[in-house]
């Protein structure tokens, strides 16, 4: 990149005194968010840490890739740790990188395509190395907390302003893992997806859009037929789901501006007892057919008496 003399600058100084975003599976039922916390500001004292998110499921990569594509754009430029790693099937993890993004950002995340999605709503990759320079590590550390021991410690000297050279080699950028978002599937007046995320208040987020429902031919303000866990539910498409009385289901969008099914006051997740990646139809409402107009009336003459 250039300054506005067209003079190069060096990387580091793009995110020098930023701040850390931190997205993880690791959950706050113990203490390894605070260590991971606590190695950041041994090694970057002066730099502001946001907690995304720590409750992504449990080794669930697209669930994490999804949180982070969803927040990126509300996040400043700075550095992104996210860490959603299961082991591999050789039981070993795979590499870590630091993928320096047009915006100015570096994402610093295993590679298995956790942070395939956020990247390119950053403006692409500029440019990624592996994380191999063990003399950024913690000392001898351990196999299973490569968060505290590989990826803090890292990501705070970039924030201070490590050239990401420091790091390790370059790597072609092809070679990445990329995740390929589940998208939904519009046929005729049906609309195809799936839940692809359950929030705090048991909304069901799914990978459609009031595009793909306009697609479909339902507009807003439509009646709307649900297919979902063997139940098929008759509902409204509104703006809100305050729209409909407490305690009703509803079709509605989310902050993202993704459909969502929700409960006015309500869980919607319990209330279906459905999980993340359940199928879901939406359709148009069935018509009601016309009712046939009444016969005319016939009027028969009395035989004459005799």
């Amino acid at each position: 990149m250039t300054d506005g003399n067209g003079a190069g600058l060096d990387t580091g100084d793009l995110v020098m005194g930023s701040w850390i975003s931190f997205l993880s599976d690791y959950g706050l039922d113990d203490s390894c968010v605070g260590v991971c916390h606590g190695v950041i500001a041994r090694h970057a004292p002066d730099v502001r840490v946001i907690d995304l998110c720590h409750a992504v499921l449990p080794q669930d990569v697209e669930h994490g890739a999804a949180m982070l594509a969803g927040a990126v754009g509300y996040l400043p430029t700075g550095i992104h740790l996210a860490l959603v790693e299961p082991l591999g099937t050789d039981g070993d993890y795979t590499r870590g990188i630091a993928v320096r993004t047009a915006d100015g950002s570096i994402i610093i995340a295993p590679d298995n395509g956790l942070a395939s999605l956020a990247w390119d709503l950053l403006g692409g990759v500029v440019d990624v190395h592996e994380i191999s320079n063990r003399k950024l590590w913690l000392p001898m550390p351990t196999a299973v907390f490569r968060g505290r021991d590989v990826y803090a410690p890292v990501a705070a000297r970039l924030a201070t302003g490590l050239s990401p050279g420091e790091v390790g080699p370059r790597l072609d950028p092809a070679s990445l893992v990329r995740l390929r978002p589940r998208v939904c599937s519009v046929d005729d007046d049906h609309v195809h997806g799936e839940v692809v995320d359950i929030d705090h208040f048991g909304n069901l987020a799914l990978n459609a859009t009031r595009t793909d429902l306009e697609a479909a031919g339902i507009l807003l303000g439509d009646p709307v037929e649900i297919r979902i866990a063997g139940r098929t539910l008759a509902l409204r498409f509104t703006h809100t789901y305050g729209e409909v009385p407490v305690g009703r289901l509803v079709v509605c969008e989310d902050s993202l501006r993704r459909i969502m099914i929700a409960v006015n006051c309500g869980r919607a997740a319990d209330t279906l007892r459905v999980r993340r990646r359940a199928a879901i139809v939406i359709a148009q409402a069935p018509r009601q057919p016309r009712p046939r107009p009444a016969a005319p009336a016939v009027s028969v003459p009395l035989p004459a008496h005799a």
